[in-house]
């Protein structure tokens, strides 16, 4: 194993004051290092300057010995900067390909008509309520309340609970833990839309959201938000069926 080459050794190296072993080393060293090896030839060429300027009869360099001397340096300060340069254009042509791929919408992202707007944290509580009430309806030995005090909920969690419509049947009603504290989950019989969920909680961030769409693979969900009271309702039904159902919820919530 090499050891460590160190600045004692670069010292040695410009006095010529190494065995040829670790000659051999730091040459290699400088090899993989262009930016230490042209701070190296500056210094070397300045001790030389020096020597030159204090002997008793000066000699100077040959033409071809300053003309090697220079081409060695800009070889070393050229590949410095080659360098840099192949980093700059790394990154310009990742730049580049970025704004490609935004320009051109449609072949490799969503254009931003087509975008839907990020969901805010508490969708995704409300899609994983969705499923753990569907894995509860699986399960014989999960016993469901059917039970839909909307007056007990709210003296018990301070959650708004809407009128159901009617005809729509609560298969299970469950408090679960959200993001900001608890939340309401109902599996509903919900007629035309099949199975669905309607899910409730309070948020630390007071807003006001229209309904508004997000899709997922096996299902969709449509979310609000009155102030510090967020909803969705989740299903696989049309989204048109959807969209209006969740309207007459937030309707009915005011």
């Amino acid at each position: 194993m090499v050891d460590p080459i160190t600045e004692a050794d670069l010292h040695a190296f410009i006095d010529g004051q190494l065995d040829v072993t670790r000659q051999i080393e730091v040459e290699d060293y400088l090899a993989h290092r262009p930016e230490v090896a042209a701070q190296l030839m500056a210094d070397m060429r300045a001790r030389d300057v020096l020597k030159l300027a204090f002997a008793d009869e000066p000699a100077r360099p040959s033409r071809r010995e300053l003309e090697a001397a220079r081409r060695l340096e800009r070889s070393f300060a050229w590949r410095q900067i080659g360098l840099r340069f192949r980093q700059a254009a790394a990154i310009a042509l990742l730049i580049g390909i970025g704004w490609f791929a935004h320009d051109r919408a449609g072949v490799f992202e969503i254009s931003d008509t087509e975008a839907s707007p990020r969901p805010p944290a508490f969708v995704a509580d409300a899609l994983h309520s969705h499923e753990t009430a569907l894995l509860r309806a699986r399960m014989v030995s999960q016993v469901a309340t059917r039970a839909y005090d909307r007056t007990e909920i709210l003296n018990e969690t301070g959650i708004t609970m809407p009128a159901l419509p009617m005809g729509w049947r609560v298969i299970d009603v469950q408090v679960f833990p959200a993001h900001d504290g608890h939340s309401i989950e109902v599996a509903l019989d919900a007629q035309a839309l099949g199975p669905a969920s309607f899910f409730a909680a309070r948020t630390s961030t007071f807003a006001v959201i229209a309904p508004t769409v997000a899709r997922f693979p096996t299902s969709r969900t449509v979310y609000w938000q009155s102030g510090p009271l967020a909803y969705a309702l989740t299903g696989s039904a049309p989204e048109p069926a959807l969209r209006q159902a969740a309207a007459k919820l937030s309707n009915s919530v005011r």
